[in-house]
């Protein structure tokens, strides 16, 4: 007996993440996905090319004629994942999730891209000072489930982008300096984006097979490696053979007193002070098991790895 065979759109699928979720479904989830369309402001871009030749179709977004666009796209799609990046307008955002509403989807992922930057915002709480980009995810989640009622809408958490630790997260390896907001034994978590590619396409299998889709909840975390920047630093030293070097912390009351009085400037802000209150690691609640049981699809890229390769 033939096994089944599913449709899956990815909004945003040729941008910084997206295009790791589209070759994820091309690639590793192939056998699952026969149709995966690539939604995109730029068809004729460098990556999209890339994904039309590995066997993307390529759909291009016309804000001009958005309902059109949209359609156009999500006709008889089973999956839509939605990868706008966080400052795509709300109107885009809105018009995304009732295409899906009029197109009957089966499966919707909520922002893939945001609430994997922005770490898990229903435990990020700020009371008082909140990002603005908190508040419109929380808002969209909402808004996007009231639409949908009666699909499965699925919102998956990623904690910290992998390669974003090394770039803005105060971890230097050129100058072997690397400076946190609190203790710097508190452990993050982070997963590299083509790890998430992966879990999302898992998950769109899980959430459509009859047989495990209601193991698959609303929404849950996924954890590719987890480390304190003590224990980076020693990955360091280790790694490329130089002394350990230097771990400063600086105060976290400080800077959560600092948002106080301006809310909404540096979301890194928002994401250190995460990290600092222990919000930022996933190690005790993650859906690992469910998704990559035992690694037996992949192996999670670890910051290891990542310094590794450096």
């Amino acid at each position: 007996m033939a096994s089944i065979s599913y449709s899956v759109l990815i909004v945003g699928g040729a941008g910084g993440l997206g295009h790791h979720i589209s070759n994820a479904f091309l690639t590793e989830f192939k056998t699952s996905f026969h149709d995966v369309r690539v939604l995109t402001r730029d068809p004729s871009s460098a990556v999209a090319k890339e994904l039309l030749a590995k066997g993307a179709s390529l759909h291009k977004l016309d804000e001009e004629d958005l309902p059109g666009s949209l359609d156009r796209a999500f006709v008889g799609v089973d999956v839509v994942v939605n990868s706008l990046p966080p400052m795509a307008p709300a109107a885009l955002q809105k018009g995304v999730v009732e295409a899906a509403a009029r197109n009957n989807v089966k499966v919707y992922f909520l922002s893939v891209r945001r609430v994997s930057v922005f770490g898990d915002y229903r435990f990020d709480d700020f009371p008082g000072y909140e990002h603005p980009e908190w508040l419109r995810r929380k808002n969209v989640a909402v808004e996007a489930r009231e639409l949908l009622k009666g699909k499965k809408v699925i919102a998956l958490f990623s904690s910290v982008f992998l390669e974003l630790v090394f770039t803005v997260m105060g971890i230097n390896v050129a100058k072997n300096v690397y400076t946190c907001y609190g203790p710097p034994t508190q452990r993050l978590t982070a997963t590299s984006k083509a790890d998430i590619g992966r879990s999302v396409a898992r998950v769109a299998v899980l959430a459509l097979d009859p047989i495990t889709a209601d193991k698959v909840p609303d929404a849950l975390r996924v954890a590719g490696s987890t480390a304190s920047y003590a224990d980076i630093c020693d990955i360091v030293s280790r790694v490329k053979g130089v002394p350990k070097g230097e771990v400063k912390s600086e105060d976290l009351a400080q800077l959560k007193e600092r948002i106080r009085q301006d809310p909404g400037k540096n979301f890194l802000d928002y994401l250190h002070v995460s990290i600092g209150e222990g919000k930022a690691d996933f190690t005790s609640d993650n859906a690992n098991a469910l998704v990559n049981p035992g690694e037996t699809f992949w192996k999670w890229r670890t910051l290891e790895d990542h310094v590794r390769a450096a």
